[in-house]
């Protein structure tokens, strides 16, 4: 869906390209009943496609909030486009910039509504055009006119993801932040839509943080973070075989 192009002159040039978009150090988020991540590292380059790796409930979708200004860190630096986020009033300058895919109990959208009466309410805040002629563009333009008239109870799981990417686009933003591309997916499809994610930031320029359970899923994104032993574990396992492959 998106080809390569040249979008040097959206990167960041000269001392401002060597600067991580996103740079986390000791990151963690405890309390005294919960814990979700911890001590968590991450550089991710601007207008690249980074996998954040973890096992369920261990605090990846935590993160990918957290990353996005929606979640609040109790321990750690963090530093998104430049702004540092580990404060509440970070996390409020980053919020403007950083939209997100579909998050189960953060963002969810009413099921019986048809997908063109969500696109033109997610344009119009977004503050665009969302007349009928503008969400129908927006759909094409997404690949998604075949289901304008389709309820999101009707999707298959493959294109709610998809239209969860292309409502979080609407808004132009620096950093988006998608979880759980495994769910109810193939293989097939996981691969396709990491595939589209890696288009739209290499072409758009933006900067996208994924979170995924399986380390096989991780090595095809151009960076990836693991943030608990299992999935450090399924890194180091990875990197053996390729390692016998290779000799």
């Amino acid at each position: 869906m998106y080809e390569e192009e040249n979008v040097e002159a959206r990167r960041p040039q000269g001392a401002l390209a060597a600067r991580p978009f996103i740079r986390a150090r000791g990151l963690s988020q405890l309390s005294a009943r919960v814990k979700s991540y911890e001590n968590v590292d991450i550089d991710v380059a601007a207008g690249t496609a980074h996998a954040v790796c973890a096992a369920d409930n261990s605090g990846k979708t935590e993160l990918l909030l957290t990353l996005a200004g929606r979640m609040r860190p109790t321990r750690g630096t963090l530093t998104v486009g430049g702004v540092t986020a580990d404060t509440l009033v970070g996390l409020s300058h980053v919020r403007p910039f950083a939209s997100l895919g579909f998050f189960e109990n953060v963002n969810d959208v009413e099921m019986v509504l048809r997908v063109h009466v969500v696109a033109s309410a997610e344009l119009g805040l977004a503050g665009k055009r969302s007349g009928h002629a503008a969400t129908q563009a927006f759909l094409e333009a997404w690949d998604l006119a075949d289901v304008a008239d389709t309820s999101i109870e009707e999707l298959d799981r493959y294109t709610f993801d998809r239209l969860g990417i292309a409502l979080g686009m609407a808004h132009d933003p620096r950093l988006l932040v998608v979880d759980d591309i495994e769910s109810s997916l193939t293989e097939h499809q996981s691969h396709k839509l990491i595939g589209e994610l890696r288009g739209i930031a290499h072409t758009m320029g933006t900067t996208i943080c994924c979170g995924v359970t399986d380390y096989d899923l991780a090595v095809l994104f151009d960076g990836a973070t693991c943030i608990n032993d299992d999935a450090r574990a399924q890194a180091a396992a990875w990197a053996r075989k390729h390692d016998k492959e290779v000799a």
